[in-house]
């Protein structure tokens, strides 16, 4: 299988539409002095969180209607280099892909311009805890963002 981190186009910042800053914390720092897997996964989160804001509005992401979520079905990470401390990172995210009822957003994070990891996260659109067709006011939106592959 095919790893995420030797696609050429994932490891460059520019093939990402949507970008945010954060300044890592020392509670981010492993006993090596380096930023920590757990705290590059919580960037993931936060870039994508981001996006989604920016195409869906805050309420989808931080208050959802009744019934209607967008969990994950899975996310996948690569680890390409280590992150410095003290500093800030970019996270980088696009659409990956639209599918019925779901999307995935690909993602990475750099430092001083070095990817530091890539990441897939697939999402589910759901009401009521059940998958749907993702309605057209949600898939609009996710094909104004696309990861340049």
């Amino acid at each position: 299988m095919p790893r995420l981190k030797d696609e050429e186009a994932r490891l460059r910042r520019e093939s990402y539409p949507r970008t945010v800053e954060i300044r890592a914390t020392h509670a981010d720092v492993d006993s090596f002095q380096d930023l920590n897997n757990v705290a590059l996964a919580r960037f993931f989160e936060e870039g994508r969180a981001a996006m989604n804001m920016e195409l869906f509005g805050v309420d989808t992401v931080v208050r959802p209607s009744a019934g209607v979520q967008l969990p994950f079905a899975s996310i996948a990470i690569e680890y390409v280099a280590q992150g410095q401390y003290p500093g800030s990172v970019t996270v980088a995210t696009g659409t990956a892909s639209v599918g019925r009822s779901s999307f995935t957003q690909s993602a990475a994070i750099f430092q001083d311009e070095i990817c530091l990891a890539v990441c897939d996260a697939v999402t589910v659109y759901t009401v009521g805890g059940k998958g749907q067709p993702l309605p057209e006011h949600v898939r609009s939106p996710l094909s104004t963002m696309w990861f340049a592959h």
